[in-house]
């Protein structure tokens, strides 16, 4: 036999050579032609873009600036542990394969969902109702404020999470009022009048919505909005747009997540603002959408997928797969956005199905398979079935080689998807995506030393993704080796994390102490997958999703020195860990010799830019820890320095920096990501013009923070003791000139803008505040 190294030829119809990507010598069945005649290739559903809708449409603009007031990322969260919550409970309560017991999922998430509509409403109908007739426009911020709190429940029956939920329902409802009584005090109008009716449809609101997270929590496809506020959210650019999605060629493991109808509950509750008669997707509420839009997606997957791995565990030797291939392929193109890629090319299908089908069935004779099952389990599924939660956790040793087969066929078809229309109209690209797709997912899913060299991924490791719960509908991968890393507090400070925090501020938010001996959990998300999820799945990940970090190539590099075990994933899946991509990498780390730590929310900056009122606010919160050790410091009689170091140091997060740490760090392009523009004209600022806007800002906030820092050690400390964990300092810079800016960045005038900033003598407005926890000033 030759060198374990040496590869053969793929033979393509087009007489060209490709390599294979396995190690060893066999050879390859032809694979189908490609037809490139006859082609029905689809055009774009996306007529028009948003800039286009969003030209003098002023109602848009008017609802981009309530929905900025409405956001609140403790919503967003409290509605996504909502959902977990309650798929945890469904789970638990009907164990087994997801997709089983259907109607009894459904109705007992239905009964557990009712304890909360009906705290939700009933806090709604008193609000409603005791401020019925009042004028609230003659009342100060203060009374204002003193007034809606007499309305919040005592008690309800809920559990801890329920309650955060109604918590944040309450806090979402306040701002609503206040918002409502700002633009009636705007029109010279009473605010009892258009108050009414909106918080009557945000109590109509309630119930569309928890049926969307039921829907979520059962593995189905949460009903979309209606049409038209569909084209409102893609007018003022919602992070979850479809047009965005499609952009960077990656799917989310889940078409539809909390985060997504947490932002969707916020745009149809600000056009309710802004105009109280226009429809939203509570008029959907008595309809039924069982068939027409809550369709199970990943319940299909699941059942597909169980059904391929049994076809492969079942076939001959020889046997030709392709029948196998193409009944599983629209299954899978039905779960991830990109599926619209091939959707409707059936030779296209046909080709990938055909090429499949014949490149893996060497691989399901029994001589084979056991061969593969042998190597897999080499690797370490021996300890992943020993370490797992339950035996649902993973199939049989004996059954590793199938199940790896069909992760293979899986990956190389979401790859193949991610690509653009054009390659799938070339034949000679189309081969050649094909080979290359087909390359990363053996190179992923199979034992190192069966993979051609320059193809392995980390091969000081030896280990490979297996396929976890493979019949579920949140099926993750799991890698098989499980690498000790020793992490300092310098690497830790260079690794970035989800929502622009570094490693290092999440973990000593967490109370770890450095240098820290960590043992690293790899894993591998696949259409269906949420890390709470894996949380609940796997011992490792007990803290949950906050305990997960994406392992970037830096990140592998930095930790693994195997750069090549990460992988790159476009930034929005970077902001948060309820949202990530298919295909992207997270791991866990577990200290060795030390309890796991208890998760907390890390330091973090904020800033939200709002050029049409001539307003930025920038938000520092301190993590609990690094709080009280601000506090502590202050205590020992460290004066100022300490508060000021830390207020410098989150500022940077955003591009607020001392000039002798403005050099660049790739010009903060990673930080843009992190921003919020209140009417979201900001979005259309070239880049070079937010930074020069940030050194500007920088001149302006830092000596204030300097100044503020001098008096303001007892209110911080003074909201470090309140029972709320962590800090927010909140930057209110006030300036009519940057009206100007967002005027002039429409036009893209970098040089205007330039000016205009240089020109600027006048210092704007600023005011600092603080408050315990993440609450509003």
């Amino acid at each position: 036999m030759s060198d374990a190294h040496d590869v053969v030829g793929t033979r393509w119809t087009s007489g060209e050579t490709l390599e294979s990507p396995f190690a060893e010598v066999f050879s390859e069945p032809e694979a189908p032609s490609t037809p490139t005649a006859g082609w029905n290739t689809e055009s774009s559903p996306f007529a028009e873009s948003w800039e286009d809708h969003f030209a003098g449409d002023d109602t848009a603009q008017r609802v981009a600036e309530a929905l900025a007031e409405l956001r609140d990322e403790n919503f967003d969260e409290s509605l996504a542990a909502l959902a977990d919550d309650l798929e945890r409970d469904i789970s638990e309560r009907f164990a087994g394969e997801d997709g089983a017991y259907g109607p009894e999922r459904q109705r007992y998430g239905e009964a557990r969902l009712s304890e909360v509509r009906y705290e939700a409403e009933r806090y709604l109908d008193s609000l409603s109702e005791g401020l019925a007739g009042m004028d609230l426009g003659a009342l100060g911020e203060d009374t204002l404020a003193e007034l809606l709190d007499r309305f919040d429940p005592q008690s309800t029956e809920l559990g801890p999470v329920g309650e955060e939920f109604i918590g944040s329902l309450i806090r979402k409802a306040k701002n609503v009022v206040g918002k409502v009584v700002s633009v009636a005090k705007k029109v010279g109008s009473l605010a009892s009048p258009l108050l009414a009716p909106v918080l009557n449809k945000l109590k109509r609101l309630i119930n569309p919505l928890l049926k969307r997270v039921l829907s979520f929590a059962v593995g189905r496809l949460p009903a979309p909005l209606r049409p038209a506020a569909r084209q409102l959210a893609s007018k003022i650019k919602l992070e979850a747009s479809e047009e965005e999605d499609e952009s960077d060629g990656v799917s989310p493991t889940n078409l539809a997540d909390p985060q997504t109808l947490a932002a969707e509950f916020d745009v149809a509750l600000a056009e309710a603002i802004v105009s109280p008669g226009a429809e939203s997707f509570e008029n959907e509420e008595s309809e039924d959408h069982e068939g027409e839009y809550e369709e199970g997606r990943l319940i299909e997957l699941a059942r597909a997928r169980g059904a391929l791995i049994d076809r492969l565990a079942e076939a001959r030797d020889g046997e030709d797969l392709t029948p196998a291939v193409e009944q599983f392929v629209p299954a899978l193109l039905g779960a991830v956005r990109l599926g619209i890629n091939l959707v409707g090319r059936p030779k296209v299908v046909g080709f990938l199905a055909g090429y499949l089908g014949k490149v893996i069935r060497r691989w399901v004779s029994p001589e084979m398979a056991k061969a593969l099952s042998n190597a897999i389990v080499d690797t370490g599924l021996k300890l992943m079935t020993l370490e797992a939660e339950d035996g649902t956790a993973g199939e049989s040793e004996s059954r590793a080689a199938p199940v790896a087969l069909a992760a293979v066929i899986e990956d190389t078809v979401r790859r193949l998807a991610e690509h653009e229309e054009f390659v799938f109209e070339s034949e000679e690209l189309l081969q050649l995506a094909t080979a290359e797709a087909f390359g990363e997912a053996i190179a992923t899913h199979f034992p190192q030393d069966l993979v051609r060299v320059d193809l392995q991924r980390a091969p000081s490791l030896g280990g490979t993704f297996v396929a976890r719960r493979p019949r579920h509908t949140r099926t993750y991968r799991k890698y098989s080796r499980v690498p000790d890393v020793d992490l300092t507090a310098q690497i830790a400070d260079s690794i970035p994390t989800f929502g622009g925090s570094t490693l290092g501020e999440v973990l000593r938010a967490s109370g770890t102490a450095f240098p820290m001996k960590a043992r690293m959990h790899i894993y591998q998300a696949a259409p269906g997958t949420s890390l709470a999820a894996i949380g609940r799945f796997d011992r490792a990940a007990r803290g949950g999703k906050a305990s997960f970090h994406p392992l970037t190539a830096a990140a592998a590099g930095m930790l693994l020195r195997e750069p090549r075990l990460g992988g790159a994933v476009p930034s929005r899946f970077m902001r948060s860990p309820g949202r990530i991509a298919a295909g992207q990498r997270v791991y866990v780390l577990q200290p060795v010799g030390a309890p796991l730590t208890t998760r907390a929310r890390p330091t973090k900056a904020h800033i939200r830019s709002d050029y049409l009122k001539g307003l930025i606010t920038i938000s520092l919160f301190f993590s609990e820890a690094e709080a009280q050790q601000i506090v502590q410091s202050i205590r020992k009689g460290e004066g100022a320095a300490p508060l000021l170091r830390a207020l410098v140091a989150a500022s940077s997060q955003i591009g607020l920096r001392l000039p002798a740490k403005a050099v660049r760090r790739e010009d903060n392009e990673d930080q843009e990501d992190h921003e919020d523009f209140a009417p979201h004209l900001g979005k259309l600022m070239p880049t070079a013009i937010r930074h020069k806007i940030r050194r500007r800002l920088a001149a302006w906030i830092l000596p204030a923070l300097g100044q503020w820092a001098r008096t303001g050690g007892e209110s911080f400390a003074r909201a470090a003791g309140h029972p709320d964990e962590g800090v927010t300092v909140r930057v209110h810079v006030q300036a009519p000139f940057l009206k100007e800016i967002g005027k002039l960045a429409q036009s893209g005038g970098l040089g205007a803008v330039a000016k205009l900033l240089k020109g600027v003598r006048t210092k704007p407005a600023i005011d600092i505040s603080v408050n315990p926890g993440t609450k509003r000033s």
